[in-house]
């Protein structure tokens, strides 16, 4: 598709496409992501690689299998220390290998080497992936290839079918009962109606990103699956509106990365009804103190009674292990419209630039 200049840009169109693509990937790839998770149940241990997005994503599955395996998870490793820091993998190994394009290299060499130690492969990967992914021994495709470079519904396409293997990869395991199971598969399904619903915060998060833009620094904060989000959260302002921004569990934002707090930044905060919440809340209040613009992303009933922020985007509560999918809706809208307050392109990662456009000959290979 062609390139655009003006808003709407694809970015904006992604965006807006992720309940109906979400819809579609449970659909068509159901019976695939129960074949995979069939497998790995008997596998001994489980590790995910991705790069990006995709190692969000990745600790978020991990995070979805520790909420039903009663803590036991899986090892998340970045695609590149995967290969060339390699941990030693077994022939009774599961590796998940995570990729919206893919065709990156170092996700196909992390799946290479996890096939050449007889390990299960499983890719979760975007439609129309190079050969190399298409050697995995499942195969769960996501959605269509993004046009704009900030990947959003690949994101949250890959989240709901890793959910969905969670689920039933715990049931293998007797973790889950299939009543329970069923009930979960359930809350998967409904996501994309709540996605909707989030959808609706458009104009407030517009409105909100104005005063946003003029910051220079943003920090995002997360504790438990919201982690992910807080990072994905800056690496999307980095992508569209190349500012600093960094993404923090809580407690590593209060060890020594708040001193840089203050009038220049901006905090974004996220409250999904969890045990880490009350810590969140007192960071929010610290960052109040020193002239940071806040915004808090609350699940529904989740945000204190007492204010907090300067600023409040809500969402519908989906339960917290659910909730990087709803989460992440207003996160992409405030990066979106910021980009647009400052007048960049969110769709290019800068590569419109001819300087920035003459950098990718040193690493794309």
């Amino acid at each position: 598709m062609p390139e655009r200049t003006s808003h709407p840009f694809h970015m904006h169109d992604a965006i807006f496409a992720q309940p109906d693509c979400i819809a579609r990937a449970l659909a068509t790839q159901r019976d695939a992501i129960l074949d995979a998770a069939a497998q790995a149940a008997g596998r001994t241990r489980i590790w995910i690689a991705g790069i990006g997005t995709s190692f969000h994503a990745a600790m978020v599955a991990d995070y979805c299998l520790r909420h039903f395996m009663r803590g036991s998870g899986a090892a998340v490793v970045q695609s590149f220390e995967f290969v060339h820091y390699p941990r030693e993998l077994r022939a009774d190994d599961a590796v998940l290998v995570i990729s919206h394009r893919g065709w990156k290299s170092y996700s196909a060499q992390a799946l290479a080497s996890a096939r050449a130690s007889g390990a299960l492969t499983i890719a979760f990967t975007g439609q129309a992936a190079d050969e190399a992914m298409r050697r995995a021994d499942h195969l769960i495709e996501t959605c269509e290839q993004e046009q704009s470079a900030a990947h959003t519904r690949s994101y949250t396409s890959a989240l709901a079918c890793l959910a969905v293997f969670a689920i039933h990869l715990a049931e293998r395991r007797g973790f889950v009962t299939p009543e329970d199971a069923q009930r979960a598969e359930a809350s998967v399904n409904a996501a994309p109606g709540l996605m909707r619903n989030a959808l609706q915060l458009e104009a407030q998060a517009r409105a909100v990103a104005a005063p946003l833009a003029k910051r220079m620094r943003w920090m995002f904060l997360g504790a438990g699956p919201n982690w992910a989000t807080a990072r994905e959260g800056a690496l999307k302002v980095k992508e569209t509106s190349y500012i600093a921004a960094e993404g923090f569990q809580i407690e590593q934002f209060l060890h020594g990365p708040i001193a840089e707090a203050d009038e220049r930044a901006a905090v974004i905060a996220h409250l999904a009804g969890g045990s880490g919440d009350y810590r969140i809340v007192a960071a929010l209040r610290a960052a109040g103190e020193v002239g940071a613009l806040r915004v808090l992303i609350a699940s529904h009933g989740a945000a204190p009674a007492e204010s907090v922020a300067d600023h409040v985007l809500e969402v519908p509560a989906g339960g917290e292990w659910l909730s990087p999918l709803l989460h992440v809706v207003p996160v992409q809208l405030l990066a979106y419209f910021a980009a647009l307050e400052r007048g960049t392109n969110p769709d290019t990662c800068r590569r419109d630039q001819p300087a920035h456009s003459r950098t990718h000959q040193h690493f794309d290979l």
